[in-house]
């Protein structure tokens, strides 16, 4: 099985249609929209890998009318789920979910031609391995034109040290479940980028201890 399938927090039924609700997902949309509303562009294609339930589809997409935003998740659940989101709240700027599978080597989301302004990604990289992370990176790379940023949200480790107690406790439980997943270290994120290819122009502090980085490429 895939690792992207792996969630750290249960996708909860919202209502009598496909619909799923992450609570963690719908607490921090707003922020991180705030977050990235001087980082990404203001027309072109954003593509997000592992959507999960779409809330984060549906409050970006929103908040950035001249973007098309293109969803995809390797769940079929939660790809219907996205597509619900974006029918319930009118949302002509989301394109239909797709499959994919940005954990696995050498992925490619569409044509090389038709290259993204921006990759979007929330709360994945401590759910995979190393060698997953890294493949992330690379076909983010990839995917991206010229100019294009990659956003990356989620708990990371920094200088050595977590930072709060209970991302070294959610850490714990991740690792004991699977040795091979973790949090991963800003310092090595931004080194996997930078080896695929990207550039680190922003660090942005959200709630709950999180962060935004953001990396374009040249």
């Amino acid at each position: 099985m895939s690792p992207v399938h792996s969630q750290a927090e249960p996708h909860q039924p919202h209502g009598r249609d496909a619909r799923l609700s992450a609570p963690s997902a719908n607490r921090n949309a707003a922020d991180i929209a705030r977050a990235l509303a001087g980082h990404l562009p203001a027309a072109g294609r954003v593509l997000e890998i592992a959507a999960g339930t779409g809330e984060h589809a549906v409050a970006l997409a929103r908040a950035n009318p001249g973007l098309t935003w293109e969803p995809t998740d390797i769940a079929p659940a939660r790809r219907a789920s996205i597509d619900a989101w974006a029918r319930a709240e009118g949302l002509i700027n989301i394109r239909p979910a797709a499959p994919l599978d940005a954990a696995a080597p050498d992925w490619q989301a569409g044509p090389v031609a038709q290259a993204y302004a921006a990759v979007y990604l929330s709360n994945l990289l401590h759910l995979l391995s190393m060698p997953h992370a890294a493949n992330v990176f690379a076909g983010a790379a990839r995917a991206l034109a010229p100019g294009g940023c990659f956003c990356l949200y989620g708990p990371f480790r920094e200088h050595g040290a977590y930072r709060s107690e209970g991302d070294e406790r959610f850490d714990t439980q991740l690792q004991a479940a699977d040795p091979e997943t973790g949090y991963k270290s800003v310092e090595w994120v931004t080194e996997t980028a930078r080896a695929a290819g990207l550039d680190r122009n922003a660090r942005i502090e959200l709630p709950a201890n999180n962060l935004i980085l953001v990396f374009t490429k040249p």
